[in-house]
């Protein structure tokens, strides 16, 4: 029980960070996406470097050509959409995050990553292990979500606000150059 709860303490810890990272990968990808022609463009030279690195990591640390513990064709369809999910979350941060900003963003994917996972664990999907959705689980759920709709309301309310701001300045301006 000890050591199990050692486990959980560096695996938030990590999760944290790795979060921390997560969060600004979308803002890396987006300032990329603005200096080439188009976003799918930034998006191959993101897996291109992860790629990279991990092609150096598996060689580096013995792990490579990859070996399977299941022969290649008894693995599940699923199993091989693990990139083309990767590749919906940038591409779609590329365009999105630009526009709308970072955390409304990161917001909503944390929330769909919690509710996927929620229904994964509670039915045993995708290898998972089971889990049953319990009274916290739903509580932490909808605090989420609920926290999702609080950043799109303040997203509103600054957009509204701006927009009220450069209107004034604008009414302004066109009252300095009748006097």
């Amino acid at each position: 029980m000890i050591q199990n709860s050692g486990i959980l303490v560096v695996a938030i810890v990590i999760g944290l960070l790795a979060g921390a990272l997560l969060g600004a990968q979308p803002s890396v990808n987006g300032y990329l996406g603005r200096q080439v022609e188009h976003p799918l463009q930034a998006a191959l030279i993101s897996f291109a470097s992860g790629t990279v690195i991990l092609l150096f990591l598996c060689i580096a640390t013995g792990h490579f050509p990859p070996s399977f513990q299941t022969e290649i064709g008894n693995l599940p369809w699923w199993t091989w959409f693990g990139g083309a999910i990767g590749v919906v979350l940038v591409t779609s941060s590329l365009v999105l995050v630009p526009r709308i900003g970072s955390l409304p963003w990161f917001a909503a994917v944390m929330t769909g990553q919690t509710v996927a996972a929620l229904v994964l664990d509670h039915f045993g999907l995708l290898g998972n292990p089971r889990s049953v959705i319990s009274p916290f689980r739903l509580l932490g759920t909808t605090l989420l979500i609920g926290g999702v709709l609080a950043i799109v309301q303040a997203k509103r309310l600054e957009s509204k606000s701006l927009d009220d701001g450069l209107k004034a300045a604008s009414v302004s301006e066109r009252n300095k150059s009748r006097e």
